[in-house]
């Protein structure tokens, strides 16, 4: 593709270059720039020790657990954890995949994920490259995928009081989460077909759902906590706002390099983003920054017309659908599954300004890739079913899996997409 030619080429400033070799790493430095900027930045240090010794399994916002300067101290840990990781090769390229893997990674960092829960993790699936002989760079995104189970680790660890043998069962659990997290990822696919973008969620909320079968024999009681903030709201607003400026430079400057620029991105919103539908590969990083920008606006928009505070998960799956319109999500297809969870909302007699209504609506739109298969009328009875399932999923792992929304989307899927195959070619948009 012409696009992908310039994309290639170095003579000039070249977006892939820079955007490989500098961003998530600037990002890092920036997010921890605006945590020393924050009002509690005080007590940083103490705070973020509380939330690294605190449960985590949901909902268990980390602005409320730990503050503001603690958490994006977090997000900024994640981010450099997230380069590191990627920067493996020299000649690293990040794709779609990638991309929205950092996304789902840092986006766990407002509301489950950090170091402590997720390093052990990483360790098993390292475990599990060298017991197989792959690349470890190659599974990179898996590893950050797979940190949406840390919850399980958190909870192994303090959930009666630290000791050496809870450290050590906590090790077993998360390395053998890890080892086994490749296998499964790979095989889970079949199941739902790439009709949800939110494979590793499906996978996560299985591996959650057989290790919580073990809590009643280790007398692990898992109680329902939440803990949700309505203090963080302005500053996480700023930080997705920056975040979406950012984008916006990165699609004008991709314009300037990229020819057919409008007719690349009318084809990008005119592909299903059925998995794999890595935008960045097929239509460049300029294209895809846009529809990056353009998704995480209107999103934003959405939130606050709720009028509903920005807490952790809000903030997390904002930033979720973001990074997941580098790799599957565009206005065309997630704003049907937006309409059906609306839909289900307003009929059910739901909250909008609520969580139960914001999070369906946010990651949701994994199943985005049915309404740009399908149409626009089965992409809002996904949202619609998607809805009403995820909150009975919650008991299968007891929110153990950050990705609650993911596996209830994994289900959807592998219930509909093949009643929707079976109808005529001309009731269906394929």
């Amino acid at each position: 593709m012409k696009g992908e030619n310039v994309i290639g080429q170095t003579k000039e400033f070249s977006i892939d270059a820079w955007f490989r070799k500098y961003l998530i790493l600037l990002l890092s430095v920036a997010t921890l720039i605006y945590a020393l900027f924050m009002p509690d930045v005080s007590s940083m240090l103490s705070d973020y020790w509380r939330l690294l010794t605190h449960q985590t399994y949901l909902m268990h916002d980390f602005f409320e657990i730990g503050g503001v300067s603690a958490t994006f101290l977090n997000v900024s840990f994640h981010f450099l954890i997230a380069f590191l990781l990627m920067k493996e090769r020299e000649t690293f390229r990040y794709n779609g995949l990638q991309i929205a893997a950092i996304g789902i990674f840092v986006g766990h960092a407002f509301f489950g994920t950090h170091p402590l829960n997720f390093l052990p993790i990483i360790f098993g699936i390292w475990l599990y490259v060298r017991y197989t002989e792959q690349n470890f760079s190659r599974n990179a995104s898996i590893c950050l995928f797979s940190a949406s189970n840390g919850p399980i680790v958190s909870f192994i660890l303090f959930n009666n009081g630290f000791s050496f043998k809870s450290f050590m069962l906590a090790m077993v659990f998360a390395i053998t989460i890890g080892f086994i997290a490749v296998p499964l990822a790979e095989h889970m696919i079949k199941f739902h077909q790439g009709f949800t973008l939110y494979n590793f969620g499906f996978t996560a909320g299985i591996i959650a759902m057989f290790a919580v079968l073990f809590f009643p024999m280790l007398n692990y009681e898992v109680k329902a906590v939440t803990y949700i903030s309505d203090h963080a709201h302005t500053y996480a607003l700023i930080y997705v706002m920056l975040i979406l400026m950012l984008l916006l430079v990165l699609a004008v400057v991709g314009h300037k390099s990229t020819p057919h620029y409008r007719e690349e991105y009318s084809r990008l919103i005119d592909s299903a983003g059925r998995v794999p539908a890595d935008f960045v590969t097929r239509f460049g990083y300029g294209v895809s920054a846009m529809n990056m920008f353009l998704n995480g606006s209107i999103y934003l928009a959405l939130i606050l017309l709720t009028n509903f505070p920005i807490n952790g998960s809000v903030i997390g799956g904002l930033i979720s659908v973001i990074a997941f319109s580098a790799f599957g999500k565009h206005p065309r297809n997630a704003l049907p599954i937006a309409v059906g969870v609306a839909l289900a909302t307003l009929l059910s007699g739901g909250d909008f300004q609520s969580q139960t209504f914001l999070l369906p609506l946010l990651f949701g739109t994994s199943l985005a890739p049915i309404a740009g298969q399908f149409g626009f009328v089965y992409g809002i009875l996904a949202g619609f079913l998607h809805y009403h399932l995820v909150n009975s999923v919650f008991v299968l792992h007891l929110g153990m899996n950050l990705y609650n929304n993911g596996f209830s989307s994994g289900f959807v899927a592998a219930f509909l997409v093949p009643l929707l195959e079976l109808l005529p070619d001309s009731w269906v948009r394929k």
